[in-house]
């Protein structure tokens, strides 16, 4: 159900994106609910287990906040680079899990990744076009 939930999400901002030309769209960027739901996860157990101090997009993603583009090349950048070992024993394991799972969640797991690709490539295309227009909010460090 997730994944239906995620494509229609995807379907929605790829509509919007293919607005008239003379038309330009000014649009928010929130992950869907099923990344947000493997962050809240990856920041209870970097809560619990410890690990690097920057959270402040992790707890974007948590609280589905409007992300920036910044925001989202930073999301594209970790999946490119990462290689998940999902044969760890940690991975998938509440109780002692693997740093690499932390990370993973933390960055809204599968589901972050194929919506942070798919969404880049669409604003890409529509800031070019200039179907779209991003304000972009800077997030206060907390």
């Amino acid at each position: 159900m997730n994944t239906l939930f995620f494509q229609a999400q995807l379907i929605m901002l790829h509509l919007s994106l293919l607005t008239a030309e003379s038309e330009v769209r000014e649009i928010e960027l929130i992950v869907p609910p099923a990344a947000s739901m493997p962050a809240l996860r990856g920041l209870a157990l970097h809560k619990k287990f410890g690990g690097g101090k920057n959270l402040t997009l992790a707890e974007a993603i948590a609280q589905q906040k409007p992300l920036t583009l910044e925001d989202i090349n930073t999301m594209v950048d970790f999946f490119e680079k990462f290689k998940p070992d999902m044969d760890d024993p940690g991975w998938y394991n509440p109780e002692k899990p693997s740093v690499g799972w932390i990370r993973w969640s933390l960055m809204g797991d599968q589901s972050g990744k194929m919506w942070s690709i798919e969404t880049k490539k669409m604003v890409e295309e529509g800031l070019k076009d200039k179907s779209i227009k991003m304000t972009e909010k800077k997030r206060s460090l907390p």
